[in-house]
């Protein structure tokens, strides 16, 4: 899974230096009252390492499929400040298995609070991916996704309130309101003008797609490459809004935007290139 944890985190960690074994770790499951608070079906942290640990991912799935997976499960975080190689190291289990590591910066932040509220062990959403197969030469690998915020405060479900000045708790109209992220240098996305479409232009989706190259603009104008929408359905009532009406309206003047889900784009990058696959 490298090239997914290089496209899906933020182009600075690759790999963490706390995965060390190509075998399973087994961790005894500690109580916790700490449980990640996130929005319902985002999953925004990518997690690294998972090729050491595909054994694990098969079997939680039940194998490979046709199509992938998109299976939904408990994780959890568990902090590792005797690891040799980085005290703010945080493995990710599932059903007591390691299946990857946090991404180094985002291990130092989350290992940072959880250490301050006094915790060594979170549980989490999960989602994962992959694991494709359509012949016995042609498969996807799994990955691992979480439902952890990409920046800022994390509600570990402790009944406490985030920090007046945390990113996480700006709200439109104050002035400590996020500005719209600025693309990376270099991505597969370079050079792409994006709209996303069901999330904030300054949110964690945002994040993902600049460290991808795009470009995040405010609305669909003559500029706009791709509208990307985060409901993986398109509804009625969408299909009347603002954004799909503007879409239409470019292409039907021969300005080509691309409508996308999110979730697509992301299988786009995730799958190696196959003479029957297309990709970005």
């Amino acid at each position: 899974m490298g090239l997914f944890s290089w496209l899906f985190g933020n182009g600075e960690s690759k790999t963490s230096p706390a995965i060390t074994s190509h075998s399973p770790k087994t961790y005894r499951t500690k109580s916790t009252t700490a449980r990640v608070e996130w929005r319902e079906g985002s999953f925004p942290m990518d997690v690294v390492g998972e090729s050491n640990y595909q054994s694990v991912l098969q079997q939680v799935c039940g194998g490979h499929s046709r199509y992938g997976h998109e299976f939904q499960v408990d994780g959890e975080l568990v902090r590792e400040p005797e690891n040799p190689y980085d005290v703010n190291a945080i493995a990710v289990t599932i059903h007591g298995s390691n299946v990857g590591y946090l991404p180094r910066d985002q291990a130092a932040r989350v290992s940072a609070q959880m250490a301050e509220e006094g915790i060594d062990r979170a549980i989490c959403r999960a989602k994962i991916v992959g694991g494709w197969r359509t012949n016995q030469h042609d498969e996807g690998s799994f990955g691992v996704r979480l439902a952890i915020p990409f920046r800022g405060w994390i509600d570990f479900g402790l009944g406490k309130k985030a920090p007046s000045n945390s990113a996480s708790n700006s709200q439109p109209g104050r002035q400590d309101k996020p500005t719209r992220p600025e693309a990376a240098e270099s991505g597969p996305l370079k050079g792409q003008y994006v709209v996303i479409w069901g999330a904030p232009d300054y949110g964690d989706e945002a994040i993902e797609l600049e460290n991808l190259g795009a470009h995040i603009m405010a609305g669909v104008g003559k500029s706009t490459t791709m509208v990307v929408q985060i409901d993986e359905e398109l509804t009625s009532g969408m299909k009347n809004s603002s954004v799909y009406k503007k879409t239409q309206e470019l292409n039907s003047k021969g300005i080509n935007v691309e409508i996308v889900t999110l979730d697509t784009l992301r299988a786009r990058f995730r799958q190696p290139t196959h003479k029957t696959r297309s990709t970005v």
